[in-house]
C-alpha cells in the first residue's frame, strides 16, 4: 500500500498538481472508515473525493442512471434517446446519437458484474489498492503525464474523450488498461460546476509505477534538459 501512495506523491509533487488524486476501486468489501451519506452523481463524486470525502457508488447510491449504466452497476436498459437529443441537445438526431453509442460500446463495454460497489476516495488514505488513480490536472500537467506514460515503451494509447464523463474517466481506462485523458461531457461539467480549466488523467494501477519512475528521467518530470539542447533552443529564439 505504501509504495503506490509514494508513487502518486512523487508524480503530484513533480507536476505541482493541486487537487487530491482520487482512487477508484470496484469491490464488495467495505472500508473501515465513515462514508459520506447520500446519493452522488459520478461527476460530483470525483470532485467530492478530491476534497477528502470517501464516496460509495452503488445501484441505489448513484444519482445518475447513465452513470450507473456506464460504470456497470446496473445492466443497460432502454436509452432515452429523445431526451438526449431534444433535451441535452448533444446530437443532431437520434440516428446520430445511436451511432455514437454503438461506437463507444465497441471500444469498452461497462463492466457489469465486476462488483456491486465502487468507492471513490483520496489516494493518500490508502483504503484500497486502487483500480484507477484519477488526477485532476490542467493542460500543461496533462501534457507532461502523456509524455511520462510513454517514456519507457514509446506507446501512447488512444485517448478517448468521447461520451459521458463517467465512461471516459473510469470505464474506458478500467476496461482497456490504458492511460486516458478526458475533459468530460459538457452536461456533467455544468451540472457539477467543474472548473473550466480542469481535466482528468486516468492512470490504471498497472501504469502507475512506470510513470512515477519516469519522473526523474524525463524533462516532463524533474530531469534537466541537456546543455546542447538549451543552446539549440536559445539559437532558435534569437532568430525570431
Amino acid at each position: 500500500m505504501e509504495e503506490y501512495i509514494k508513487n502518486v506523491k512523487n508524480i503530484v509533487d513533480a507536476l505541482s498538481i493541486e487537487k487530491e488524486p482520487v482512487g477508484v476501486k470496484y469491490t464488495d468489501e467495505d472500508p473501515k472508515v465513515e462514508l459520506e451519506i447520500g446519493s452522488y452523481t459520478v461527476c460530483g463524486a470525483i470532485l467530492e473525493a478530491s476534497e477528502g470525502k470517501v464516496i460509495l457508488l452503488s445501484e441505489d447510491k448513484c444519482a445518475c442512471f447513465g452513470g450507473k449504466s456506464h460504470l456497470g452497476l446496473t445492466p443497460r436498459r432502454e436509452i432515452p434517446w429523445k431526451m438526449l437529443v431534444e433535451g441535452e441537445k448533444l446530437w443532431f438526431d437520434v440516428k446520430t446519437a445511436v451511432r455514437s453509442s454503438v461506437a463507444v460500446e465497441r471500444i469498452a463495454k461497462p463492466p457489469v458484474g465486476l462488483s456491486k460497489k465502487i468507492f471513490l476516495y483520496p489516494v493518500r488514505t490508502g483504503l484500497f489498492q486502487p483500480d484507477l488513480i484519477l488526477m485532476l490536472v490542467n493542460a500543461e500537467q496533462a501534457s507532461r503525464l502523456i509524455t511520462l506514460n510513454q517514456f519507457w515503451d514509446g506507446k501512447t494509447p488512444s485517448i478517448e474523450m468521447r461520451e459521458p464523463l463517467c465512461w471516459s474517466m473510469i470505464t474506458y481506462p478500467l476496461v482497456s488498461g490504458n492511460f486516458n485523458l478526458s475533459v468530460g461531457d459538457i452536461t456533467a461539467r455544468r451540472m457539477e460546476r467543474w472548473d473550466p480549466g480542469l481535466m482528468v488523467a486516468s492512470i490504471p494501477w498497472e501504469r502507475l509505477r512506470g510513470i512515477a519512475k519516469a519522473v526523474d528521467f524525463s524533462t516532463a518530470g524533474r530531469a534537466e534538459r541537456s546543455e546542447e539542447f538549451e543552446r539549440m533552443t536559445e539559437k532558435m529564439r534569437s532568430r525570431r
